[in-house]
């Protein structure tokens, strides 16, 4: 066989391979999906209607003596002390919120220590940075918590288990 007819047959084959790989990106020869247009659904269930009777209101004045004295709504106290500033708004009107102040170190390595100890107990702690008479303090912090009964029972868990004597302040970002 001649050179030339070699080079035509290897092209043919190379140009029969492209083809057979390309036609089907181009052409699409599946079936089209086919739709099930039968419900398989029972039939609906008939309903009885039910008659419900209202209720009536009683007539004359009814006086609840009995109930007033035992519940005075006029004299009664809020069970939470509000001055205490569980919830609201701060002087600025942003929401208030609490933090735990784990530790205060001169040391950054123990701050660093104890807020990865946090951490891996899952508390969310951060370190900030206090310059008091030119001695720069590591504070560890806990939280920040929308609700200081939350902040004051996670302080009662991280006294025992990391032996602090934890300080609950408001958050001041």
């Amino acid at each position: 066989m001649s050179n030339g007819l070699q080079q035509r047959i290897i092209g043919a084959l190379v140009l029969g391979a492209l083809g057979l790989i390309v036609l089907p990106i181009v052409f699409d020869f599946a079936d089209p999906l086919k739709i099930d247009r039968q419900s398989r659904l029972p039939a609906a269930p008939e309903i009885q209607p039910i008659d419900v009777a209202r209720a009536e209101s009683p007539e004359g004045d009814v006086t609840l003596g009995a109930i007033d004295s035992l519940f005075n709504v006029a004299e009664s106290k809020p069970s939470v002390d509000v001055s205490e500033g569980f919830y609201g708004l701060n002087a600025n009107d942003l929401p208030r919120a609490w933090v735990l102040q784990a530790g205060s170190f001169e040391a950054q390595e123990k701050a660093q220590g104890l807020m990865q100890r946090l951490r891996e107990n899952g508390f969310k702690a951060f370190v900030k940075t206090a310059v008091i008479e030119s001695t720069t303090f590591y504070r560890v912090y806990v939280g920040p918590k929308a609700d200081k009964r939350r902040a004051i029972a996670e302080k009662a868990e991280i006294d025992s288990n990391f032996a602090t004597d934890a300080i609950v302040l408001q958050y001041v970002p």
